[in-house]
């Protein structure tokens, strides 16, 4: 899976960031050095018992923005595959 940039509302600031995978967790990174001091420049997520889970101090709407996101890529890239299947 390749990597994909997302904006979501962190702390009150929309900010950019690269997501990739590392095994079963996300990592994303902040795309704007700008907002480095204001907001976490990595994070981690996970998912557990179909619930979005990260070790850093975010509200539950930030970690929800990052899972919904991560969770439509993925769908996505599941429908484009199904597509190639039955177009082949």
């Amino acid at each position: 899976m390749n990597a994909f940039i997302v904006t979501v509302m962190v702390n009150n600031l929309a900010a950019d960031y690269e997501i990739f995978p590392i095994g079963q967790k996300f990592k994303a990174i902040l795309q704007q050095t700008l907002l480095g001091d204001r907001l976490p420049g990595q994070i981690s997520f996970w998912k557990e018992n179909g619930q979005w889970k990260t070790s850093h101090d975010l509200t539950q709407h930030a970690v929800y923005q990052f899972g919904i996101r991560i969770d439509n890529h993925l769908t996505s890239l599941a429908v484009n595959e199904l597509k190639k299947l039955v177009a082949a």
